[in-house]
């Protein structure tokens, strides 16, 4: 019985060439996860056409981007490695017992494949609040991948009878049902790793501190930054906390910008730590070509980053006092706030002939311009970015709160006043 083969007619919907319906998608998923690997290990950047602060960004420099230090990528390229290399172990002239064991794994793969699918999709959808284009093409293909072999694959539904047309490595229909609960068990670990292995985020960049200048405390001080550069009064500037605080933090950001909402809570946070002794002069920084003139690539999340600032701005303009309620909102939401909702706001804070008359004001294209330019100086090569004079510029989100904090204690010589907005992050790794 053992050396008897499995003889498909030549007329078969499952003939020896529909193995390429197999390996055909899974070598472009392969393909696919074998360059978001290489980028990873290689330090390369973003995959093509993704930029800063953008949907490939959020996901790829996420907890779930990797288990264990090593980027699922790497599991996934074993994955289909191994789908295309065990469809040349069935054919017409395969053993019964080999064919069944190829069968076996590839509906285990295939199965694992689309668990792994829908929960990095809904990852991407639900936690992070990102699209990473590449990832999902991957899992699309993967998903092609995984339908090409549950349709090659024969499967026995119910008991073999004397007049059964099945091939002998036909899979019973239990079989399947053990597997999938397998694939359950390998994805089910693989988000247990995700969600309390170690994390290893990515690496925080510093600028050197450079002739930077405070002229200290008082209605005549002066900020000056990036080697002089950019120079400024924090009385004329957007704030959170005090112009006249004893240490001052410039904020380069964009309200689109998923990094520079934590951020920006991190310091908010920090406002409250540390009470008068800290101020943060609010820099909106779009990263959109509409006015940012050294952008090239507009990502669609930042469709609407230029606006966002202008309202903003405007709010400042015309209310101080309301700014801070203003900015606060616009970064409550995960997901970037709708204009027509943003200036619905703004009226009502500063009223519509208020914004109206600040939005016509020259200063704000003024400061955007300074803001977009003074990045553009610092050579950073992502957002956010934190400057003070006689501190190392930080570029990029911190991984928690708590290093925030640690850096700022270290560098700047503050002193926590109330210790309760750092005990409650200690779990907030965000993303």
């Amino acid at each position: 019985m053992t050396e008897d083969v499995i003889e498909i007619p030549s007329d078969s919907s499952r003939k020896k060439t529909s193995h390429w319906f197999i390996r055909l998608p899974a070598l472009a998923a392969g393909v696919v996860a074998g360059y978001l690997l290489y980028l990873s290990l290689a330090n390369h950047g973003l995959p093509a056409g993704c930029g800063e602060g953008s949907g490939c960004e959020e996901v790829l420099t996420s907890r779930w981007s990797q288990v264990f230090g090593i980027p699922v990528s790497g599991p996934a390229v074993l994955i289909y490695l191994t789908i295309i290399s065990t469809t040349f172990f069935i054919g017409p002239h395969t053993k019964p017992d080999c064919a069944w064991k190829a069968q076996s794994l590839l509906l285990l793969l295939a199965a694992t494949v689309i668990i792994a699918a829908v929960w990095f999709i809904g990852l991407q959808l639900i936690v992070v609040g990102s699209i990473c284009p590449w990832c999902m093409a991957d899992h699309t293909l993967g998903l092609l991948t995984a339908t090409a072999i549950f349709w090659k694959v024969p499967i026995r539904t119910g008991s073999v009878s004397a007049g059964d047309s099945a091939p002998a490595s036909a899979i019973p229909f239990g079989h399947i049902l053990r597997l999938g609960g397998i694939a359950f068990l390998l994805v089910g670990g693989l988000i247990v790793s995700q969600a309390f292995g170690p994390y290893e985020g990515p690496q925080l960049q510093r600028l050197p501190p450079g002739e930077n200048a405070d002229t200290g405390p008082g209605v005549d001080r002066m900020i000056s930054i990036l080697d002089g550069k950019l120079q400024f009064s924090p009385h004329k500037a957007p704030m959170l906390g005090s112009p006249d605080a004893p240490k001052l933090l410039v904020l380069l950001f964009d309200y689109c910008c998923p990094h520079c909402r934590a951020t920006h809570g991190y310091l908010r946070n920090g406002m409250q730590r540390y009470e008068d002794q800290l101020g943060v002069v609010l820099m909106p920084m779009p990263l959109n070509s509409e006015c940012n003139p050294f952008w090239e690539h507009t990502e669609s999340r930042f469709e609407n980053s230029c606006e966002l600032a202008k309202l903003a701005l405007a709010v400042w303009k015309a209310d101080p006092l309301s700014f801070h309620s203003f900015d606060v909102w616009l970064f409550e939401s995960e997901m970037p706030r709708n204009p027509a909702e943003a200036r619905k706001k703004a009226e009502e804070l500063v009223s519509r002939e208020g914004l109206q008359n600040a939005l016509a004001d020259q200063w704000i294209e003024d400061w955007i311009r300074q803001d977009v330019t003074a990045y553009h100086d610092s050579q950073a090569e992502r957002i956010p970015v934190i400057i003070s004079p006689g501190f190392t510029t930080i570029v990029g989100r911190t991984e928690s709160q708590e290093q925030l904090f640690t850096l700022l204690e270290k560098e700047l010589g503050i002193q926590p006043v109330n210790e309760s907005t750092f005990s409650n992050d200690k779990l907030k790794k965000i993303k």
